[in-house]
Order: structure tokens, then C-alpha cells, then sequence
């Protein structure tokens, strides 16, 4: 691919990727906080229009750069791209399925786990900007250690996804929040795919567990 290709589409992840931080706080205020949710649902539907729409820009550039290059394709660069394109944008529908709980009337915001809530809800922060940065960097330690970390963080998250089904805690909103922890961990899941895509092999992104 040529290098204003290539750079276009990553301006492009890279807005994806602020969009849903974005979307990511706003969701996560909503739960954690006291934000009124009437003053930021046209702002995190709206951004993730904005996601949805950078995403289709992505496959567009593909589409073009394929027709152009029809010889001379990149095959492996290409389907790394558009991995990467769709698990960025599937964070922002995890993004309003988080909201979604908060205006089923739960909310996390008051309780003993708050601060492990809040926490959490940084450390994952901190992965989608971490992954904004590996895009801008070749630096392959960078993206190893992102993966790891993203895998160890879903880890305790399935620890805790299992003890809420086993009843092994007692809380106010059982179902809210075992969904909570289930779609943080898809968002976790989501970055560290994308993340496989700027280093694995075609045939072994999506399956770093394997």
C-alpha cells in the first residue's frame, strides 16, 4: 500500500480509537457517577455514529487501494486493517450496552466495590489509549506488553463473570452486574484483537488464546 494509504487509514483507526474513549466515558460516568444520562445520550449515540461511519471510510480506502493495486496487493496488511477497523468499532457497541444498563435505573456509583469499579474502569481507559499509541508506533514490545496486559485484566474479569453466576457474591444488582463485567470484557477482547493485527500472522489474529 502506498504511504498516504496507509496513513489515512491509521488517522482514521486513530479517530475510531478517540471516538471510543469517548463513548467509553461517557458510558462509564453513567454507571459510576452521578452524570445525567439525558445530557450525554444524543453525544455517545451521535460518536458512535461517527465510529460506525470512520469504519466504513476504512473499508471504502480498501476498496479503492484493491482496484488500484490489483496486482501488487498486500493481501496479509489489508485484512490486518480491516480486523483492526471492526474490533475498534465493536467497542463502541459495547460502549452503549454499558449505558443501556444505566438507563435500565442500576447504577454502581454508591456501594463497597465502587473504588474496584473505577479502577477497572481506568486500567481498561488506559488500554484503549495504549493501543492508539502502538498504531503511531512500530514498536512490537509495545504491542506485546498491551496484549498481555489486556489479557491478564480479562482473566480477573472472568473470575469475577464466574463468581457472580455461582452466587458466590451477594450484591444489590446480580444480572446489571454480570453484564457490566461481561461487556468490559468484550471491550477488553476487542482491544487486544486489534492489537494482534499490528503483529501476529494473518491466520493467528483473533486467536491469541489458541
Amino acid at each position: 500500500m502506498s504511504k498516504e494509504s496507509l496513513d489515512n487509514i491509521d488517522a482514521k483507526l486513530s479517530e475510531m480509537l478517540t471516538n471510543s474513549m469517548h463513548t467509553y466515558d461517557l458510558a462509564m460516568n453513567c454507571l459510576l457517577g452521578d452524570t445525567n444520562l439525558d445530557t450525554v445520550r444524543d453525544d455517545l449515540y451521535s460518536t458512535d455514529k461517527s465510529i460506525n461511519e470512520l469504519h466504513r471510510e476504512v473499508r471504502r480506502e480498501m476498496i479503492v487501494h484493491s482496484a488500484v493495486n490489483s496486482r501488487n496487493l498486500d493481501i496479509p496488511l489489508l485484512l490486518s486493517y480491516m480486523t483492526m477497523s471492526k474490533d475498534i468499532e465493536r467497542i463502541g457497541d459495547y460502549c452503549k450496552n454499558l449505558f443501556e444498563i444505566a438507563e435500565t435505573g442500576n447504577t454502581f456509583a454508591k456501594g463497597d466495590d465502587l473504588d474496584s469499579y473505577i479502577e477497572l474502569r481506568n486500567d481498561i481507559g488506559k488500554l484503549i489509549v495504549y493501543l492508539q499509541s502502538c498504531l503511531a508506533l512500530d514498536d512490537v514490545s509495545k504491542v506485546q506488553d498491551l496484549i498481555t496486559l489486556g489479557s491478564s485484566i480479562s482473566s480477573d474479569i472472568d473470575v469475577k463473570i464466574t463468581d457472580l453466576l455461582e452466587d458466590k457474591e451477594k450484591i444489590q444488582y446480580p444480572v446489571a452486574t454480570t453484564l457490566f463485567f461481561r461487556y468490559l470484557k468484550r471491550i477488553v477482547s476487542h482491544i487486544v484483537n486489534a492489537a494482534t493485527a499490528l503483529i501476529m500472522p494473518t491466520d493467528q489474529i483473533d486467536y491469541l488464546d489458541e
